[in-house]
């Protein structure tokens, strides 16, 4: 087995210069990957600039919080994905609110005509059990690509929030099992640093990583930006060939 790793952004669609910026980034930066929005103010722009980058590979970002989704005005539980899954565990009306946005987020995706080469979720609600089943059955004829897993890794071993979403690891890998025998991704790395991803500790991981499949996760906003930069400072490192050891990465 390889080694392979995929530099994602997430929140591609979300706004024009959120697509703006994760365009500059695959084109000028290291970024491999993004996951597409549907539905929301840049959704259409978002499209366009994945046709028009052939090079970026595209997945579905699910979501069912924080977002407008396609089959009602809002959302009954808001921004909240604690309250989502609350709602999800003890409301059959709720069920069949994201039982229909899970099909119709999924039929406006391949009516785009881009091909989904993985699927994951808005505060990564994929995991939730209801959902990851719900779109494995909406998805099983149609997709062949990878899930984002939740065996997170962190840059800071003690970091309390971490050490939070490592104790779902166990759980979320149960709940991914529905996919199988669709792969997850191996490692993901960035929970700890949202929106602040730093180019000196992801070169220094990056000659560590076991074969598999591992993911950083990014949010570039606007051009400039902490992961917007990070992203271009790791592709002057690619290109400088420095990875880790005593030799500084690139600076944005």
């Amino acid at each position: 087995m390889t080694t392979k790793v995929e530099f994602t952004a997430d929140d591609l669609g979300w706004d024009e210069q959120t697509n703006l910026a994760i365009e500059h980034a695959h084109r000028e930066g290291a970024l491999t990957a993004a996951s597409l929005m549907l539905g929301q103010p840049g959704s259409a722009h978002a499209v366009e600039i994945a046709r028009r980058n052939p090079n970026l590979r595209i997945g579905l970002h699910f979501h069912a919080c924080d977002s407008i989704p396609l089959t009602r005005a809002k959302w009954p539980w808001g921004r909240s994905a604690a309250l989502a899954g609350l709602a999800l565990g003890c409301w059959p009306t709720a069920r069949a609110l994201v039982r229909r946005e899970i099909q119709a987020q999924w039929e406006r995706f391949t009516a785009t005509g881009l091909n989904c080469e993985f699927v994951n979720g808005h505060h990564h609600l994929h995991i939730h059990p209801f959902i990851a089943r719900e779109m494995r059955r909406t998805q099983t004829a149609a997709f062949s690509g990878w899930v984002r897993g939740f065996a997170v890794e962190s840059f800071t071993p003690h970091d309390g929030k971490t050490r939070k979403y490592r104790r779902l690891r166990k759980s979320a890998k149960r709940w991914l099992s529905v996919w199988s025998p669709v792969r997850c991704s191996d490692s993901l790395w960035g929970l700890d640093r949202l929106f602040s991803m730093e180019t000196n500790e992801i070169a220094r991981v990056l000659p560590k990583l076991s074969p598999g499949l591992h993911e950083f996760l990014f949010h570039p906003r606007r051009e400039g930006d902490t992961d917007h930069t990070t992203l271009l400072a790791l592709r002057r490192c690619q290109t400088a060939g420095i990875m880790a050891g005593s030799q500084k990465c690139c600076e944005a």
